[in-house]
């Protein structure tokens, strides 16, 4: 009951993942990211360990193909997950389990590949990369969020008794660093996905100047009095 977006940006290498669920803190499952390595993603009935062991793979210079090989043979339950893998280069390699709870899929793209598993149908996939293929101009992490409110409206996650809502959503982005560019996350809210919009609109105005503090403390003013900037400039 949880769908996705994984990509590599290939304009600016970036890598990104978007996902949003009816389980509950589905962030936790978005470790799987290095900067100029790849990503990866195990959901369904998910093995959080596939994510550390894809990217030493990934990191060692392995191909999706090659390690999504190595994570199926290293999981005795791997027919009941969906795993996903995009490479440094953007190629992709998917594994849907035959286990998985229908409706269950994925759609691949330019580097990138949209899964998931108890869906509405194939088109919440397709909605999601349209989405996301649709304003290449934008920063990866708008056309990521972009991508799961089409997936949302659409028709998202579906179960036995009907449409189900999604309750927890992430978005995550990894540039040149070792860290997370961008790591947004709701992880229980009835609306989790229009909650992630509200938190990713607030925040991008907050991002250029905590990257500004870090890289020089001793000329940030202190984030209340940059929050009272903010609402002078918006009054």
């Amino acid at each position: 009951m949880t769908y996705s977006l994984l990509v590599r940006c290939p304009k600016s290498g970036r890598f990104g993942i978007a996902m949003a669920s009816y389980s509950l803190a589905i962030g936790r499952l978005t470790d799987g990211i290095r900067a100029n390595v790849g990503v990866s993603v195990s959901q369904g009935f998910p093995n959080p360990a596939n994510n550390f062991l894809a990217m030493n793979l990934l990191a060692a210079g392995f191909t999706a193909s090659h390690t999504l090989g190595d994570l199926l043979g290293n999981d005795p339950h791997n027919e009941w997950r969906q795993v996903v893998v995009v490479d440094r280069t953007g190629a992709v390699a998917v594994k849907d389990g035959a286990k998985l709870r229908p409706w269950s899929g994925h759609v691949t793209g330019e580097s990138a590949v949209a899964a998931g598993d108890m869906l509405a149908g194939k088109d919440v996939l397709t909605a999601m990369l349209k989405a996301y293929a649709a304003k290449p101009e934008a920063v990866l992490e708008d056309r990521l969020l972009l991508a799961l409110e089409a997936g949302r409206d659409a028709g998202g996650e579906k179960g036995k008794s009907g449409p189900l809502h999604e309750r927890s959503a992430a978005v995550v982005v990894c540039a040149n660093d070792d860290h997370t560019e961008w790591d947004l996350r709701v992880d229980q809210h009835d609306g989790a996905i229009a909650e992630l919009r509200r938190v990713h609109n607030e925040y991008q105005p907050h991002a250029a100047y905590y990257i500004e503090r870090a890289a020089n403390p001793h000329k940030a003013v202190p984030a209340m009095e940059f929050a009272d900037m903010l609402k002078k400039k918006s009054a």
